[in-house]
């Protein structure tokens, strides 16, 4: 289905995903499983207890305000134009929230709806609105918030990161009794994913100011490269969290400093790199590892000349050696792939290509030749320079192509820049980052190699894929779904969309005053409702 966002300065705006795992927060990007819904009369319902018992310490002391340091940028507060997956973990896990939600398991449960049915083999969804939950404002959610809501998603006034799928909807009725019911143009299984949509105050429009949503924190205050402070909402529907006050999201200017941040007390947590586990004083913090949930890919400008041709691309998969980069830049930490699925997405994860591109330089050299490229050529990686792993990871890339003639140099980008010159304008040759889903769904990790996508930052065409795509999108059956994803991702192996490398491997560190860090296998998400102080 063809993006309805066409307006190319909408692409930045877009809150499509790209997940930058440089080690980022505590719980990282499930871009992952369908909903589980696809039945004919799939039903759930009831209140979010399955993530509130998630913590391991029992001894609960509660309360207390607990920071986290961070070199991410939050791009947008508001809920429809966040970019960066970091900002999306915090801000929309956190201050928003839609009519479902997402549990550390990935499966979903009623949030500002109490209850949901999908019917018509997944054409028709429906939702019944919670009573009496309210937003940060003290206002109780409304129908007609819920269709303001949609409205917006809809209209394209917002980006987000679910267009195709909401392009698809063909109506939304929403009753004054707080009956919901989406009407699909076409069954899409996977329609459960994307209504996890922030639900927000009629007609209100300053979110980037202040936002309001009806998560289990509030906004305080927010300084731009600074911090963010967020606060308990008392009158939170979900009985018993948040456990703490007040959380403080402090902004360094890239991890060294957050370390350093780490190491004199300043913060209670933060990520860390593989290499600065031994600088952390570990009768202080309990170090926890997780991925990132979303891969580490040397990102190819399939427009870009050289790179047009396949055989090049197919060159350069072959050069870069996964096993090196994850020994000498992730100190042996991380999972390697070759597909834009995360490992985590075991049913739709093509296993079978993560050594479709074993380290090979004479057969790089051959393809290189056979595509008129003998003597090599120049080649320039984009690379945001707040996320060292990625910088790290392009040094470890330039010496694995000099060993096949291309002469490959790193250009380093401040984030803001990198948004808009690389993913949003496509202004770049090659780049170094970490990619991962919109949504908890195949589709979300897939859809931006759509040759029409506006989040298609690689300008990558394939009618093959775009077909088998389709495809899988359209298919009722969960095997007969899964195998046609496993298809599509086997084309972008063999054209060589990209070269995926891995998912990172994340390593936090948190003071051992506080407990109930719970991974998710979506966004980057830092779940602060279950992070409790303990005696």
């Amino acid at each position: 289905m063809k993006n309805p966002l066409s307006l190319p300065s909408r692409r930045l705006r877009a809150a499509f995903s790209v997940m930058i795992a440089s080690l980022l927060a505590t719980s990282l990007l499930l871009a992952g499983c369908s909903g589980g819904s696809g039945g004919n009369q799939a039903s759930a319902s009831g209140s979010a207890t399955s993530s509130a018992s998630a913590s391991g310490n029992t001894s609960k002391a509660g309360g207390g305000e607990f920071r986290f340091g961070t070199n991410a940028e939050i791009d947008s507060l508001d809920p429809y134009l966040v970019v960066g997956g970091d900002a999306k973990g915090i801000v929309l896990f956190n201050i928003f929230e839609g009519l479902l939600k997402s549990d550390k398991d990935g499966n979903f449960f009623p949030a500002v709806a109490e209850s949901y049915e999908v019917k018509d083999a997944g054409k028709t969804y429906s939702f019944k609105l919670r009573k009496g939950v309210k937003f940060h404002n003290g206002n109780e959610v409304t129908p007609a918030d819920v269709r303001y809501s949609f409205d917006q998603a809809l209209s394209g006034e917002f980006a987000h990161g679910s267009s195709a799928a909401f392009a698809n909807i063909e109506k939304v009725d929403v009753t004054e009794a707080g009956d919901i019911t989406i009407t699909l143009k076409e069954a899409n299984t996977e329609f459960t994913a994307f209504v996890t949509n922030a639900i927000i105050p009629a007609d209100y429009t300053e979110h980037e100011s202040h936002p309001i949503g009806t998560g289990p924190f509030k906004f305080e205050s927010y300084a731009p490269q600074q911090e963010l402070v967020l606060s308990k909402f008392d009158e939170y529907w979900q009985e018993g969290l948040p456990h703490l006050d007040k959380v403080s999201i402090i902004n360094h200017a890239d991890s060294n400093a957050t370390l350093l941040s780490l190491q004199s007390g300043n913060i209670d947590g933060s990520a860390l790199a593989a290499d600065s586990i031994t600088s952390v004083d570990e009768s202080v913090y309990n170090i926890i590892q997780r991925n990132s949930n979303a891969v580490q890919l040397l990102a190819l400008n399939n427009d870009y000349e050289p790179l047009k041709d396949p055989r090049v691309r197919q060159a350069l998969s072959y050069a870069v050696d996964k096993k090196q980069i994850i020994d000498q830049a992730f100190g042996g930490y991380g999972t390697p792939v070759g597909t834009p699925i995360i490992p985590g997405l075991a049913k739709y994860f093509n296993a079978s290509l993560t050594n479709a591109y074993p380290a090979d330089v004479e057969k790089a050299k051959q393809l290189l030749a056979d595509a008129g490229y003998a003597d090599g050529f120049d080649l320039e990686i984009a690379v945001p320079s707040n996320y060292v792993v990625h910088v790290d990871t392009a040094q470890v890339i330039v010496n694995q192509l000099a060993a096949i003639g291309v002469s490959a140099t790193i250009k380093q980008y401040d984030w803001a820049t990198w948004l808009e010159d690389v993913y949003g304008n496509r202004n770049y040759q090659a780049t170094v980052v970490s990619v991962g889903g919109a949504s908890l769904s195949p589709g979300g990790e897939l859809s931006r190699y759509r040759s029409d996508a506006e989040d298609n930052f690689f300008n990558f065409k394939s009618p093959a894929f775009d077909a088998k795509y389709d495809e899988a999108v359209a298919a009722l059956d969960e095997s007969k779904k899964a195998s046609l994803y496993k298809e599509a991702q086997q084309i972008l192996s063999e054209e060589a969309a990209s070269v995926f490398i891995q998912d990172i491997a994340g390593l936090s560190a948190i003071n051992n005053h506080f407990d109930g860090l719970v991974s998710y296998p979506i966004y980057a998400v830092l779940d602060f409702s279950l992070i409790k102080k303990v005696e």
